[in-house]
């Protein structure tokens, strides 16, 4: 059900981010297993199966409603009861289980762009027109927004990186901001498809097998976000903010080659007519425009994942004290923000 709170609707821009959610599971699904089968993916295991069921939504118990109510209500299929378990979101995801995510994300995106060029006109009225951009954090006021971005500085000093560094990467958190908050889509390539735009650990849910205890499936939650831009947003968002590997700056590149084999491979199989477009090369051509325009997403995010879980309770997770109170992080979020910040400044990225 919507929260019940005044101040979540207005943070969460209820009338837009439920509808989105609903329309992912009684419009978007339907149409993307239609192409699917039209294209010939009739084997076992070949359908995307990253969603829940859905039984039915309403944004209200009265027809004529059309904003979302204290009746508005999405009705899903229990995961938990169904052995699906979240993972823990201190820890992570180890490599090994980053690469199924991963294979599983590849899918999810092939078959939007897939549609995008075979079908436009489906596209535009089963996919396209429910990927409304918002700004997150309209609902923030501007004494909050300017707080966060005093902790963001203070934090990235207390990483100990170099003042210079400090500096810049205060700057291109602010620039990533304020293209956020104007609403500004990435450039629209064979790249651009709908986002779940807040993929993290615990918005996926995953059940392993019991005989040897590897993941037998997956399922992402939490569609409120969905919205049409690079595909890369995604993959380095996910892999920076989800992924627990020591040597993430040395193994980046092969996650990233990981993921695009996969999106290649269907991109083929669902017979897109433009295939010579997927390379390799132009995939990390795609990675060096688009990542610099993620780094907000991911720094904002890195205190939501490595707070204490101890310290606050779960439905206040992504409350805005978690950007205030030094107590709710320890030093394992300083090093992974150094970490982030470390890829962003050898790639170029900052």
């Amino acid at each position: 059900m919507r929260p019940s709170s005044e101040e979540f609707l207005e943070i969460f821009q209820i009338d837009t981010t439920f509808v989105k959610e609903a329309a992912v599971y009684l419009k978007i699904v339907p149409t993307l297993l239609a192409l699917q089968r039209e294209q010939g993916f009739d084997g076992e295991g070949e359908l995307i199966d990253v969603f829940c069921r859905c039984y039915n939504a309403r944004v209200s118990l009265d027809p004529a409603v059309e904003k979302v109510d204290e009746d508005g209500v999405m009705l899903f299929e229990n995961l938990k009861r169904a052995g699906y378990v979240t993972a823990d979101r201190r820890q992570g995801f180890d490599r090994e289980l980053a690469r199924y995510v991963l294979q599983k994300l590849a899918l999810f995106h092939a078959i939007p762009i897939a549609l995008r060029y075979i079908k436009p006109d489906l596209f535009e009225t089963g996919i396209h027109k429910y990927l409304v951009k918002i700004d997150i954090d309209a609902g923030l006021s501007e004494a909050t927004l300017r707080q966060m971005m005093d902790v963001f500085r203070q934090d990235i000093i207390r990483t100990g990186v170099e003042p210079e560094l400090v500096e810049r990467a205060r700057a291109r958190i602010a620039e990533c901001h304020q293209r956020q908050a104007k609403l500004i889509s990435d450039q629209l390539t064979v790249y651009c498809t709908m986002l779940h735009n807040d993929l993290w650990v615990n918005n996926m849910m995953i059940k392993y097998d019991s005989t040897n205890g590897k993941p037998h499936s997956l399922k992402f939650v939490d569609f409120q976000l969905i919205q049409m831009d690079s595909l890369v947003r995604d993959v380095i968002f996910f892999v920076i903010t989800s992924v627990n590997d020591a040597e993430l700056e040395s193994q980046l590149d092969g996650y990233f080659e990981h993921y695009f084999q996969h999106l290649a491979s269907n991109m083929k199989r669902l017979q897109f007519p433009k295939l010579e477009e997927f390379t390799l090369e132009s995939f990390r051509e795609e990675i060096n425009r688009v990542a610099p325009h993620e780094l907000y997403h991911i720094v904002s995010m890195l205190r939501v994942v490595l707070a204490r879980k101890e310290s606050i309770p779960d439905q206040s997770e992504q409350d805005a004290a978690l950007f205030f109170n030094d107590n709710l992080v320890e030093e394992d979020y300083y090093r992974r923000l150094e970490v982030t910040l470390r890829i962003y400044e050898r790639r170029g990225w900052i």
